[in-house]
């Protein structure tokens, strides 16, 4: 076993995992750029981008003539979502190129069935994470109306290291 002090979570374990929710923003990029920085020749640590997307419907686009103009929206959105998946591929690449292994990095891409702090909440527990990388993400509207992911996320996992990059 070894000791991670880097980390600053004062525990010993064989192989940390850590998990790293990802929405292709900007603050998402910081939590990238924070990972490679502080984990950067750490062997011992395995990090998951994890991006759930909302599913699109199945609709027969051919039955009339309506529906018929929802197949371009329905095209462009689908093509949306196979972008997403390629842009969390670079994610992962571009840890790779900073020196993480390949064993070392890994992805979920999957629709979403749940809230998205109910995705994170089950992933970090289903997958038995030790830590949980997220992104602070600045805005009226999120405290106005009191959502945050963030602190659902905190006040409801337990022996879980959360880290919130600003």
């Amino acid at each position: 076993m070894e000791f991670l002090p880097s980390a600053g979570l004062g525990v010993f374990m064989d192989r940390q995992k850590a998990l790293v929710p990802y929405n292709f923003t900007s603050y998402d990029k910081k939590a990238l750029d924070f990972i490679m920085r502080t984990f950067a020749g750490q062997k011992n640590i395995q990090f998951t981008l994890f991006h759930v997307y909302t599913p699109l419907p199945e609709i027969n686009t051919d039955s009339n003539a309506v529906l018929g103009r929802l197949r371009d929206t329905m095209r462009t959105l689908y093509q949306e979502i196979k972008d997403q998946e390629l842009i969390l591929k670079q994610a992962k690449q571009d840890l790779l190129e900073k020196g993480f292994s390949d064993d070392q990095v890994n992805y979920i891409f999957r629709p979403r069935e749940k809230e998205i702090e109910e995705e994170i909440i089950d992933a970090t527990t289903e997958g038995h994470y030790d830590l949980v990388v997220l992104s602070h993400r600045h805005g009226k509207i999120v405290r106005l109306f009191g959502h945050s992911v963030s602190g659902k996320i905190l006040s409801t996992v337990k022996d879980i290291a959360v880290c919130i990059v600003n």
